[in-house]
């Protein structure tokens, strides 16, 4: 395994590692965007009966947790890598630094990766765990919602109310605007990462670099648009 070791410390497969991790974790996006977007079925227990679908196997949702936490270890490792040997390529900084060459996206990269990071976080502890947040819900029978103070709740149905804990949260402003400026930041992280994994994986052309841009801005649209359309839709009281 010496070799991978090697291989992931190097500047191409540092870059490939982002590459592959980013991919990964933008089809995990896509799908948990589009199963929060049952909120606006206005059927509340369609979206719980959701929730309880993907706790009733955990079989598969603990690999996948596990998969997806090894991914962003991965991508942070390969990113901090990166970083590393550009500044040792250059120990002495410029006089004056000039951003000709480089976007608003790429600008606000280191920016945008911790603000993520926390915004992951905050969101397990707020909408998983329950740990944060003001009025967390466990599901009873029939998908109905328990207080999760109840004995044996969690033990007992294992699943968050859905539906319940993502309006209760979101409809506080606090929240609500939390959520959309953190999805807005997130969006420039995904396009300019999105780009640049296009262009390691391949689409390095000049011909190519347009479809490389349409990709990544068509899928970053698609994430941040549904996910800001529910933070918005819950703020502003039409989806109660």
């Amino acid at each position: 395994m010496s070799w991978l070791l090697t291989f992931s410390r190097s500047t191409v497969g540092a870059k490939a590692i982002m590459a592959l991790t980013g991919a990964a974790m933008y089809g995990f996006l896509i799908v948990h965007m589009a199963g929060n977007l049952l909120v606006f079925s206005g059927t509340p227990e369609l979206h719980n009966h959701h929730s309880v679908f993907l706790h009733s196997f955990p079989e598969l949702i603990w690999p996948a947790r596990a998969g997806l936490l090894l991914a962003i270890v991965a991508h942070i490792f390969s990113w901090v890598n990166l970083r590393m040997r550009s500044s040792a390529a250059r120990p002495v900084a410029y006089k004056v630094k000039q951003s000709r060459a480089s976007t608003l996206y790429s600008r606000t990269m280191q920016l945008s990766g911790p603000v993520i990071l926390v915004f992951v976080v905050v969101h397990l502890l707020n909408l998983t765990s329950g740990n944060i947040h003001p009025g967390f819900r466990m599901q009873g029978a029939a998908g109905a919602a328990l207080p999760v103070g109840v004995p044996g709740a969690a033990e007992a149905f294992g699943s968050p109310a859905a539906y319940e804990n993502t309006v209760a949260l979101l409809s506080q402003p606090l929240w609500g605007v939390f959520y959309i400026v953190a999805n807005l930041l997130l969006g420039l992280h995904l396009f300019h990462g999105g780009y640049a994994m296009c262009r390691t994986l391949g689409l390095s052309g000049e011909r190519q670099q347009g479809l490389a841009k349409l990709l990544a801005s068509g899928v970053t649209a698609l994430i941040v648009g549904g996910n800001v359309a529910i933070a918005a839709a819950i703020l502003l009281g039409l989806v109660k």
